[in-house]
Formats: C-alpha cells, sequence, structure tokens
C-alpha cells in the first residue's frame, strides 16, 4: 500500500492540501515526507494517497525530488532560509548634565541677590 516514490496530498495539519512524496516508512503507521510540506514524519491517516509514483530513493534529497515532481508537472514552492530578524532600534540616552562648581556658585549668587531684592522689596513696602 504504502510505497517509497508515491505522490499524496496532506489532507490534516499546517500543510494540509499540498502535495508531498512519501520519503522513507518509518513504521506500519508513519512515513517521512516531503516536497511542497516540510520534510516531516506524519502519520498515514492523514495523507491522501495519489494515483502517480516517481522514481527516488529512499530519504532522497529534495533536489532530487523536485527534478521528479516538474517533469510530472508540479511545481514545488521555494523554501527560503529564514529571514533575518531586524533588531529594533536602539534608544539614545539622555546625557546627564555635569555640574560644575562654577556652575553651582553662579546659582547660589542669583539666589542670593533674589534674596536680598526681596528683601529690600518688604522693607520699601513697610
Amino acid at each position: 500500500m504504502v510505497e517509497i516514490g508515491q505522490l499524496v496530498m496532506k489532507i490534516a495539519g499546517r500543510d494540509s492540501g499540498e502535495i508531498s512524496v512519501i520519503v522513507d516508512q518509518l513504521d506500519h503507521t508513519y512515513v517521512l515526507i516531503d516536497g511542497n510540506t516540510r520534510r516531516k514524519k506524519c502519520n498515514i491517516r492523514h495523507l491522501e494517497f495519489l494515483s502517480k509514483k516517481i522514481d527516488i530513493k529512499k530519504n532522497a534529497a529534495l533536489e532530487s525530488i523536485k527534478k521528479e515532481l516538474e517533469k510530472l508537472g508540479i511545481k514545488i514552492k521555494k523554501k527560503g532560509k529564514k529571514k533575518e530578524s531586524k533588531s529594533a532600534p536602539k534608544k539614545q540616552r539622555k546625557q546627564k548634565v555635569i555640574k560644575t562648581q562654577e556652575s553651582e556658585k553662579s546659582k547660589g549668587v542669583k539666589k542670593k541677590k533674589q534674596g536680598v531684592s526681596e528683601g529690600q522689596n518688604k522693607k520699601e513696602k513697610q
């Protein structure tokens, strides 16, 4: 019933509706499939067997599977490498203002001047 090279359609799971090829029979329930799906172990109850068969060896590489499927007129989706994730732009830290002794002195002087002028205003109001 199950033969290496048998075309199947996945009817359950993430890759449902995709055409694949049986690459290896693991036991009486599970097979290894590849093609328009990811190469993975699959339960035969999740597969619909098609009437076509291709000539491949056990555990054949994806390239040889592609060549045989193209002869039958079945196109394989490109399985690209994972996309490189772009890191989020780093936030710029606010720079701390370094206080110098001169700036502290100048602030102190201003406060004193303000205090003196306020004191003079109070005296003038009385």
